[in-house]
């Protein structure tokens, strides 16, 4: 392929193969301000451009300079300050354009332009760059905790003012340059709260939900129901929401009863792997197969809705049937197990628990929830750990004494049991 070539025709005008371009700056770096203009290779009579015939680019390079200068007499006392840096990074760093088709695309970047405008919005705004001081800082990052927002939330702010502030003085990332962030320490995140529901529990909920889909307007009602089907794989697989969209026909091996699970890209990322599948997740899957919601995607604030609603729904069933048998065990199961704010992902959570729950090992554990890390293993199995240290006890009573009755009936009791 031959290189690319442009030529240049006045100031800020440059023909290439492609056509015209007409570029107007004001100021330099770390405050420019830039427009652009696209023509084609000739002008409306026909004419090719050239050095000697260019007079409308320049009166078109003219005119963006002149608006260049009003939106800058616009910005008036902005201009300098963290709020004028901050509208001139989401210019440089605009988020990606949604699909052709009408799907939102959501990327790292749309996140940093959600963060960023939380600054935008404080009193750190009106604030000139090079006046910021990290008592300012440290004072809005307090201020935000004290409205009980989450410190992992507050040290992604953190993160992208750093990010801004060094775009914005023009610094590398590993250049040696002093921001008002320095010195300020992350906030330690609570440690998270075991939320692996019992499988028992976890297939009652489940139970509770429809078979069949909501009826389409104008339409008829189908006769499966796809967030039943995507909950049951997720809850036999330990597969998260994400890597269902990403599943793919081929890599599941029915006759053997193995899934590969593709890579994933979360933190660390994790290599792809094959996993031996549970009975109860090859039928999920088949069904899974015959609803045709392969690549298929889906809301996942309707997943939440439609699991609330079953969660709600297996709770007032565990209630008719203790107040009609006097038996409270699976009702005080599910009242001290299953957290208030119970989500779909949770089902990844129970999975990962009750394999850990019923072996004990945890790098088996590790490889099926595809963690880069341990210590993230081991806040999904946080809620067997009880169950793991209450069967130990009970090997060493049998070891030791033998004679001594077990206690009552324990979580460890309770199996999910395979229909024929």
């Amino acid at each position: 392929m031959a290189p690319r070539t442009r030529t240049t025709l006045a100031e800020g005008i440059y023909l290439d193969a492609h056509g015209v371009t007409v570029l107007a700056r004001l100021g330099s770096r770390p405050n420019m301000l830039e427009a652009k203009e696209r023509f084609g290779l000739v002008d409306d009579d026909g004419v090719p451009y050239s050095k000697r015939n260019c007079a409308e680019l320049i009166k078109c390079r003219l005119q963006l300079h002149e608006g260049l200068k009003e939106q800058r007499a616009r910005a008036g006392n902005d201009a300098g300050t963290l709020g004028a840096a901050i509208d001139a990074w989401k210019v440089a760093h605009p988020l990606t354009p949604d699909r052709s088709d009408g799907r939102k695309v959501h990327d790292k970047r749309a996140d940093d332009h959600g963060l960023i405008a939380n600054w935008r919005e404080s009193s750190l705004a009106a604030v000139p760059v090079a006046d910021i001081r990290r008592s300012q800082v440290r004072a809005q990052l307090t201020a935000w905790t004290a409205d009980d927002y989450a410190p992992t939330t507050v040290n992604h702010r953190r993160r992208i003012l750093a990010d801004v502030l060094r775009w914005t003085l023009g610094a590398d990332d590993d250049e040696d340059i002093t921001l008002p962030t320095d010195g300020i320490a992350y906030l330690a995140p609570p440690k998270a709260e075991p939320r692996g529901l019992l499988m028992p529990i976890l297939v009652r909920i489940l139970a509770t939900m429809p078979d069949r889909g909501r009826a389409v307007k104008g339409g008829t009602r189908p006769d499966h129901s796809e967030t039943k089907i995507r909950l049951r794989v997720m809850g036999w697989t330990g597969l998260p929401q994400k890597s269902l969209e990403r599943l793919d026909r081929r890599r599941i091996n029915f006759r053997e009863g193995k899934l590969f699970f593709p890579p994933r890209k979360k933190g660390k990322g994790a290599a792809g792997v094959w996993i031996d599948l549970l009975p109860a997740a090859v039928d999920a899957l088949r069904d899974y197969d015959r609803a045709g919601l392969w690549g298929k995607t889906f809301s996942r604030s309707s997943m939440r809705q439609s699991w609330k609603r079953a969660v709600t729904n297996a709770r007032k069933a565990l209630v008719a049937e203790a107040e009609q048998s006097g038996d409270r065990t699976m009702l005080d199961q599910f009242i001290s197990t299953v957290p208030e704010n119970c989500y779909p992902y949770d089902t990844r959570h129970s999975f990962l628990s009750d394999a850990y729950r019923q072996t004990g090992d945890i790098r088996a554990v590790q490889e099926m929830g595809q963690h880069a890390s341990l210590k993230t293993t081991d806040r999904y199995t946080q809620s067997a750990v009880p169950e793991r240290v209450a069967l130990a006890i009970d090997k060493m009573r049998a070891k030791w004494f033998p004679e001594t009755p077990k206690p009552g009936a324990t979580v460890r009791d309770f199996h999910v049991v395979e229909k024929a």
